[in-house]
């Protein structure tokens, strides 16, 4: 409950709040998301498992069918999600995402074709714009932005921010600046 928790408070630091927040579509898809992953890992006494698989079905029915949002529960999705609108989202079941990662609609984090294992692995801070495809065993970089309409099927570093078909990086993130070693100053005692 901790991550969903982080999840309102993204959304409540986005402007978000009161009915707003609550009838937000997204916030539902992300609840229901979260009850699922809960089902799903924690694996709760069967009385109480069997009802909440039920509700998660019709719940989970409806997100796909209705809002366009394919969040699977076993995807392992870090706290403070936010997802800017509904539609089109699709998360693969093996893909890892952090912390604070913004989604816009019409995003795919996938496996890729023709057999190939594995799922994008995204660090914390993502940002990822309309209609981006990200597929195959991939690592984005902490703090990347990945560009609308972007495919990415190679690793992004830290901080980097990517556009096109196929994805290029257009801008890395800037170098720390090393300060130069200060010389040590000498006292000279005056006698």
């Amino acid at each position: 409950m901790s991550k969903f928790s982080e999840d309102v408070a993204r959304y409540r630091s986005m402007g978000h709040s009161g009915r707003h927040l609550w009838l937000n579509p997204a916030v539902w898809a992300i609840t229901i998301y979260r009850l699922g992953n809960w089902l799903y890992s924690a694996n709760p006494f069967i009385l109480i498992r069997i009802p909440l698989k039920i509700i998660y079905f019709f719940a989970y029915m409806f997100s796909e069918v209705v809002m366009e949002m394919c969040l699977d529960p076993q995807a392992t999705i870090g706290g403070g999600l936010y997802i800017a609108h509904i539609g089109g989202v699709h998360i693969n079941p093996q893909a890892i995402i952090g912390s604070n990662c913004d989604i816009a609609h019409r995003v795919t984090i996938g496996a890729s074709a023709m057999g190939r294992k594995g799922a994008p692995i995204l660090g914390d801070r993502v940002y990822i714009g309309t209609g981006a495809t990200l597929v195959g065993k991939i690592k984005i970089g902490s703090g990347a932005k990945i560009a609308a309409n972007t495919l990415v099927m190679s690793n992004i570093p830290d901080g980097a921010t990517v556009m096109g078909v196929p994805g290029r990086i257009i801008m890395r993130a800037p170098k720390p600046v090393e300060s130069p070693a200060q010389p040590v100053a000498e006292t000279t005692d005056a006698k």
